[in-house]
């Protein structure tokens, strides 16, 4: 497993990103069935080697800003459940079926409440849009080791060869390989719920800042959550854009709530990448504690 989390999470990146698949797809009963079984089964899988993080606070407060967005969501869309996982990756991903996972170097590397939630609402619309139904196809054949690379090497507590246990989704679920076509669309509908759920949207679009300022403003960049080819700056334009539009520009930031409810997680994390010699993401994380 390397070392640093960005090769790892760009090598899954460009292991899968160049598949093409439709745009959306229809979620039925029985492919959000299939996909929460799995994602249950993922969870159960975690929790048994102690790979979640159980703060009841954080998780309460992660959950209160999932639940923010999924009430601006259409009628009947599936219920969701999020997870934060002991991973410093700067990562989150959805399996589908209602499920959404938060790696805690994701939580830690935004500055506020408002990109927290521009991300939740980015892997929302995944699953609201049908983009893993649509690919399920095109990624039965990726390998088993991809998926454990785009889980991360950087466990929090955990010996890194334990990462090959977290691909218990397989390849198909824990690597997002959307097309552009599929994250334009998922930036576009997660603007809009951010709108409605009266974030500060401009604000939310600064999470591709932080993005650039931790990996550059390379194509396909290493945080899965915001994978395949669009450059960061180019979608943090487009979303501020948008956010003008929608006149999304005055809205809820969550700076002190934010940090109330991640500081001592964003320590933990601060910690380990000192320890690691992570310079790039201890920096990113100091300015977020200002």
């Amino acid at each position: 497993m390397l070392s640093k989390v960005g090769t790892v999470l760009m090598a899954g990146a460009i292991a899968l990103g160049i598949v093409g698949c439709a745009p959306t797809a229809q979620n039925t009963a029985q492919s959000l069935a299939q996909e929460q079984r799995a994602a249950e089964g993922f969870v159960a899988d975690l929790q048994s080697k102690g790979q979640l993080i159980e703060d009841p606070g954080l998780n309460r407060y992660v959950r209160g800003v999932v639940a923010r967005i999924s009430d601006q969501r259409p009628p009947g869309s599936v219920p969701l459940q999020a997870y934060i996982i002991k991973d410093a990756s700067v990562n989150a991903f959805t399996p589908g079926g209602g499920y959404v996972f938060f790696h805690a170097g994701l939580i830690a590397a935004m500055e506020n409440e408002a990109q927290f939630a521009t991300v939740t609402a980015h892997e929302i619309a995944h699953i609201d849009r049908g983009h893993i139904q649509a690919g399920r196809a095109t990624r039965q054949g990726v390998q088993m080791g991809a998926a454990a690379a785009a889980i991360g090497g950087a466990l929090l507590g955990i010996n890194p060869s334990a990462t090959e246990a977290l691909v218990g989704l397989g390849a198909n679920y824990a690597v997002n390989s959307f097309t552009r076509t599929q994250e334009t669309d998922a930036d576009n509908t997660g603007i809009r719920y951010l709108a409605a759920s009266g974030y500060n949207a401009v604000e939310g679009a600064r999470s591709f800042e932080v993005l650039r300022r931790l990996y550059g403003d390379q194509r396909g960049a290493a945080a899965a959550f915001f994978s395949s080819h669009p450059a960061s700056s180019e979608r943090q334009a487009s979303l501020t854009a948008q956010a003008r539009q929608l006149g999304a520009t005055r809205g809820r930031i969550g700076n002190q709530s934010y940090d109330r409810a991640t500081r001592k997680l964003r320590n933990d994390i601060l910690k380990f990448y000192d320890s690691k010699g992570m310079s790039n993401e201890a920096a990113q994380v100091r300015r977020a504690l200002r």
